[in-house]
């Protein structure tokens, strides 16, 4: 089962997929004070679904659309200490701040740009 929702919220709107009866679900949101970036809020994938594709069906959903809501990139913070910090560079994110500080040396805050900046 594939569920896709749109959720209009007061600072802007958030799009999310959920998958396999919630086995896995991201969340992306954009907001009408940055319309040039969207943030993955989560993405999530239980174990017993993991090394399927899943992952990567899902990252590509969050940024398609971003770039259809007319966005430059995508933002996201990442565990340090776990496979999520090569998996997204794997990915064309790179590392733009090695410890944010909401975070508490926790996570790095990782981007991607849809064309690359000069």
């Amino acid at each position: 089962m594939i569920i896709t929702h749109e959720n209009l919220w007061w600072w802007g709107k958030s799009y999310t997929l959920i998958l396999d009866n919630g086995k896995a679900m991201i969340e992306v949101s954009i907001e009408d004070e940055r319309p040039d970036a969207a943030c993955i809020q989560s993405l999530l994938v239980h174990e017993s679904v993991r090394q399927q594709g899943i992952a990567n069906a899902m990252l590509t959903f969050a940024e398609d659309k971003a770039k259809k809501a007319g966005c430059e990139q995508v933002y996201l913070c990442a565990r340090k200490g776990t496979f999520l910090i090569p998996w997204y560079e794997r990915r064309g994110y790179k590392i733009y701040d090695e410890n944010p500080e909401y975070s508490k040396g926790q996570t790095v805050a990782m981007n991607k740009y849809f064309e690359e900046k000069e």
